[in-house]
């Protein structure tokens, strides 16, 4: 045995330790601080544009940035199924220890991600006109909004790619990896946004184009990483496969896990169409006090990412009891940090805001909006630890209850009958009412499917 092998089936054995027996606390940060990190340069992403974007002092540019963010989460949602369904059930074969599996379902996920992503160029671009009046751009915003869509489009395997590879690397344990790679994009993102926004006076159009080759550079890292062999699972040709349970189960937990990203992203279109009425400095205001709402929702999704290969690995090994520790101390570990956020927000909202633009108008809007808000912050993360526990446990009907709940069942129609009631104020405390109830649905959930478990595993012994 060479000794650049036996080192590396030492680095797997690593891993599975970690999976397997490692202390809850310090398995949960050490999976998930790289992925919190990782999250957090994707996060600069979004911050990153919209800072350049808010130097051009127009709010109309600024709230087309605000009208186009539904179509990236719509193809953050399509790269998801694969990420999120090939990702878990990569964690439960690795669990089961069937590496060719594992190897098989990998493969046939980077296929599938791939040829979503250039169908989704395909049809966007012939349909973009009707897609950029749906997401909410009026006579103001619309050339800015379809000069930044047709971008994305464009683009859409190399973002939905980049994204989904991450994912899956995370599945066998490569945090580290997929971090690198979300800083290596972001890093090309810093640099090329100026360039292309300013010095070549392309504004929002260039924050588009900045966006979608910093993707690719990150995506070009996980591809060379593949190609070295150094990943647990491989990615193989002769492994693409269409065997039934494969696309059943990438499909069956990727499209409930994907279903809240979409509907995420219909929200988000719905609130905007609703937020026109009071004009672009309010959507303006709301883009720039979401954006900054994403530093708790990258935190958590780092977190909730980082256990999920914890909470698969030891579901399938029918390790309860850890299950139960790593749910527990995940959902207490992002509240505490939800709360925390929380308090900041509200002391420092109005300069928070102001970082992001001189605008006065918008300043006021944004701060107002981030007030509301930030409410959300201490409920979401620990929700959204309940249900990557449902996805990784491969629970699918569950999984969609979970991932339609939130805004499909809760804010949406919460939405609509508080804008209609309480006005500005109704469509900004729609979201923090609506995380409450999704969480407290996840409590009873999660508590219905340990306790069969549980019971099943007694009987079968």
């Amino acid at each position: 045995m060479t000794k650049e092998k036996k080192g590396k089936i030492q680095m797997d054995e690593k891993r599975i330790q970690l999976l397997s027996k490692s202390p809850v606390s310090k398995a949960i940060f050490t999976m998930s601080i790289p992925m919190v990190m990782g999250m957090m340069i994707q996060l600069l992403y979004n911050l990153i544009d919209i800072y350049f974007i808010g130097k051009l002092e127009d709010q109309n540019q600024l709230a087309a940035a605000n009208i186009t963010t539904p179509l990236f989460m719509i193809l953050m949602a399509l790269s998801g199924i694969i990420g999120t369904g090939a990702s878990s059930y990569i964690s439960r074969c690795m669990g089961k220890s069937d590496y060719n599996k594992a190897s098989k379902v990998l493969s046939s996920g980077i296929t599938i991600c791939i040829s979503l992503g250039i169908l989704c160029s395909i049809i966007g671009s012939i349909f973009i006109s009707p897609i950029v009046h749906a997401l909410g751009a009026v006579d103001e915003t619309y050339s800015f909004a379809l000069d930044y869509s047709l971008v994305l489009l464009l683009g859409a395997a190399i973002i939905m790619g980049n994204f989904a590879l991450g994912q899956l690397l995370r599945s066998e344990g490569s945090a580290l990896v997929s971090m690198m790679g979300m800083l290596i994009g972001t890093i090309a993102n810093t640099i090329l946004d100026p360039i292309f926004i300013f010095t070549l006076h392309m504004g929002i159009q260039g924050a588009a184009v900045a966006t979608v080759l910093g993707n690719a550079f990150g995506l070009i890292y996980y591809i060379i990483f593949y190609v070295r062999d150094k990943s647990m699972i491989k990615f193989k040709f002769k492994n693409i496969s269409f065997e039934k349970d494969i696309w059943r189960e990438i499909f069956s937990i990727g499209i409930p896990s994907s279903t809240s990203q979409l509907l995420m992203g219909v929200a988000v279109m719905l609130c905007n169409n609703l937020a026109v009425s009071y004009g672009n400095n309010t959507v303006a205001g709301i883009g720039v006090a979401s954006k900054i709402m994403t530093i708790g929702t990258y935190i958590f999704m780092g977190f909730a990412a980082g256990c999920q290969p914890l909470l698969g690995y030891n579901f399938g090994a029918k390790n309860y009891n850890r299950v139960q520790e790593i749910i527990k101390k995940g959902m207490l570990i992002t509240s505490v940090i939800g709360t925390v956020l929380t308090i900041l927000f509200g002391l420092f909202s109005n300069q928070i805001i102001s970082f992001f633009t001189p605008l006065p108008d918008v300043i006021s809007q944004g701060s107002f909006i981030l007030l509301g808000l930030m409410w959300s912050l201490p409920v979401y993360g620990a929700q959204m630890v309940g249900a990557v526990t449902v996805q990784a446990m491969g629970k699918g009907k569950a999984s969609f209850l979970l991932s339609i709940a939130r805004q499909g069942l809760f804010y949406i129609p919460i939405l609509f009958v508080f804008n209609s009631a309480f006005g500005l104020s109704g469509l900004i405390f729609a979201q923090p009412l609506a995380d409450l109830l999704a969480l407290l649905l996840t409590l009873v959930v999660l508590t219905t499917i340990m306790k069969k478990s549980r019971s099943l595993s007694f009987e079968m012994k």
